[in-house]
Order: C-alpha cells, then sequence, then structure tokens
C-alpha cells in the first residue's frame, strides 16, 4: 500500500490532522488541569503538544474558547449519546422511569468517568467551569447542554411539583452544580496521595450521589409561597 492510500477511506493526511488536533486537545486538557483555564494561552497549548507549528491551535480552534468547549465536547458527547441509548431502550420496552431510574440514567454514564485520569481531569475542569462567568454563570443552565439532560430533566420535573416555581429552578441549579462540583471533588479525592479522607468505590460514589440528589429533589421546602408570601424586597423591612 502506498503511502497516500487510504486506510479505511481516511487519508494520511487527513489522519495526520486528526491526530494533530488530539494532541492539542490532550495537552490543553493536562495544562487547564493543572494551571486552571484562565492560566493557559494557546502558545503555551501548542508547546506542549509537541506542534511545531506556532498557529497549529488557532488553525484548529481558532480561539481559546474554543479549545476549552471542544475538551469537554470530546466527553460529554459520548455520555450524552449513551444517555439517550438508554432513554431510547427504556422508553421502548415501556420500562418505569420513576426519579430514580432516570437519575440513574443522568448519573451513571458521567460518573464512570472517574475509573479513568482522562475522565477524572474532564470533572476537574468542568467543576472550574461550572460557575464561571464567561461560560456558565447559573448552573441550571446546564440543562440545556445536551439532549439527554434535556429528556431526563422532563421526566424529573414533576417530581418538584411539590415546590413553588422559585424553589424548583432554584433546586434545579443546586442539583446541577451538584453533581458537577461532587464528581470534580472525587476526581481530586482520587488523584491525591494521600487523600483528605477515605476514598469511596466509583460504584459506592455513584449510589450515593444518587441517594444525595434524590434527598435534595425530594425534601420539603420551609420558604413561604403563594399571594401573601414575602417578596425579595421584602427583608429590607
Amino acid at each position: 500500500m502506498s503511502r497516500g492510500a487510504d486506510v479505511e477511506g481516511v487519508s494520511g493526511s487527513t489522519m495526520t490532522r486528526q491526530l494533530g488536533k488530539q494532541a492539542l486537545l490532550d495537552a490543553a486538557a493536562v495544562l487547564m488541569d493543572e494551571r486552571g483555564v484562565d492560566n493557559v494561552t494557546l502558545q503555551d497549548i501548542g508547546q506542549a503538544s509537541g506542534h511545531r507549528n506556532r498557529s497549529a491551535v488557532q488553525y484548529h480552534f481558532g480561539s481559546r474558547v474554543a479549545v476549552i468547549q471542544a475538551v469537554i465536547s470530546q466527553t460529554m458527547d459520548p455520555i450524552d449519546t449513551e444517555r439517550n441509548m438508554l432513554l431510547d431502550h427504556l422508553e421502548s420496552t415501556g420500562a418505569t422511569l420513576n426519579t430514580r431510574s432516570v437519575l440513574e440514567v443522568v448519573v451513571r454514564p458521567l460518573a464512570r468517568q472517574l475509573r479513568t485520569p482522562e475522565g477524572r481531569r474532564y470533572f476537574r475542569i468542568g467543576a472550574q467551569l461550572i460557575n464561571h462567568p464567561r461560560f456558565m454563570t447559573d448552573a441550571g443552565g446546564a440543562v440545556t447542554v445536551n439532549t439527554s439532560i434535556a429528556r431526563c430533566a422532563a421526566y424529573l420535573l414533576p417530581s418538584l411539583d411539590h415546590l413553588p416555581a422559585p424553589v424548583v429552578a432554584e433546586r434545579t441549579s443546586q442539583v446541577t452544580g451538584f453533581i458537577i462540583r461532587a464528581c470534580g471533588d472525587q476526581a481530586r479525592l482520587m488523584d491525591s496521595d494521600p487523600p483528605a479522607r477515605p476514598v469511596l468505590s466509583v460504584e459506592d460514589f455513584t449510589t450515593n450521589l444518587v441517594d444525595t440528589i434524590m434527598a435534595i429533589l425530594q425534601a420539603p421546602t420551609s420558604v413561604a409561597h403563594g399571594p401573601d408570601a414575602a417578596g425579595p424586597d421584602a427583608a429590607g423591612g
């Protein structure tokens, strides 16, 4: 086979570009995990990736924001696909989709990423971004990021019918932020030597995370609501 021949329909030059792009993403993820997303430049990424072309990052991604989005998407997109497949299966078989079973769909494909160094790195970067002013000002906005979460939310929201609408919005934001931060904290703990506290297995961590989210969703509220409830300015007297 000649050097220019296609390999399974992918030309040698295309494969080289794909490998070069992946090297940039790998380097970006390591640097952003170690230094923080705001402390890594395009030049840093290019040098760490081993690219000789100083404009390689600009060529493949265009901007630092696009690099960060690509770093997150390379893990998040397969998780989104898996969740959608799980929902498709459950819906097609007529399985009961209660609060816990849907939370299992949300959490398990995500928490499984804790089993690999790359997955733990993804969580630590995600924890940096969850309330970053340039990426996500409200954790509740993560519900709209991919289709699987939007589908799961449609099943979960009825479990919040006992709460007034403002509290529902607050709980949604709290749960979303909690999941991402809890996974980020677990990822740091797992890679600490020594860890600051006993480390749960990934399976036990996942089960406990679902238990905790269930408690947040099902907890009653002491917040006053209805026509006589105090407004946001009432605290001032």
